[in-house]
């Protein structure tokens, strides 16, 4: 698959893209998924990468790493008396 710069990328995205200066804060912090890859002094994007906001991780909340997190297969080892073991 061919990689895009960050500018390429925003332009293909976004109706005004963003500033270089901002897409390269997200690249640092990680606000771009799949991860952008640096070569050189130039960060490269897949082109079906997607922004993530940073207080907005994901829509659906995975069932193990929910409320109750030890329920699974702790409890389940626990009830079946394997918990012990080695």
């Amino acid at each position: 698959m061919k990689l895009l710069s960050l500018e390429r990328w925003a332009e293909e995205r976004y109706e005004e893209p963003p500033q270089i200066g901002t897409l390269r804060k997200w690249a640092r912090n990680g606000n771009i998924y799949p991860p952008p890859e640096k070569e050189g002094t130039e960060y490269k994007v897949r082109p079906d990468a997607i922004f993530i906001r940073p207080n907005k991780y994901c829509k659906t909340v995975n069932t193990n790493q929910s409320r109750y997190p030890l329920k699974g297969r702790l409890i389940e080892r626990i009830i079946d008396g394997e918990a012990g073991q080695v």
